[in-house]
């Protein structure tokens, strides 16, 4: 299956199946399920984008942006890491209802 670009993913399982890293846009539920299921898939969250859904697609805000740290990190690292991210989506869930996020190995770009 191919990642619709136009679509709103609600399940974590497709980012993980599908490789949505950068691309794939999710509901808040779904990142933030992807931030505490990503480090079990060896990933650490560095980016996340949000914005919000619109009649085609999507639309990117600037005020919603969220850095995390650049691999390689070990596990610990990726944790920590991880659950701020999800932190984050939490805080933007009401103003901002799509992410998409950027999802690296822990171990390298």
């Amino acid at each position: 299956m191919k990642i619709d670009l136009q679509r709103r993913y609600d399940s974590s399982d497709d980012f993980f199946a599908f490789g949505g890293t950068v691309v794939m846009k999710l509901s808040a539920d779904a990142a933030i399920a992807v931030c505490e299921r990503a480090t079990q898939h060896g990933l650490v969250i560095a980016r996340i984008e949000g914005g919000i859904s619109c009649s085609p697609g999507f639309e990117a805000r600037l005020d919603c942006i969220w850095d995390g740290v650049d691999p390689p990190v070990v596990v610990s690292v990726a944790e920590q890491n991880n659950l701020v991210a999800a932190k984050f989506i939490r805080s933007e869930s009401q103003a901002h209802d799509v992410f998409v996020m950027t999802a690296p190995r822990m171990t390298s770009w």
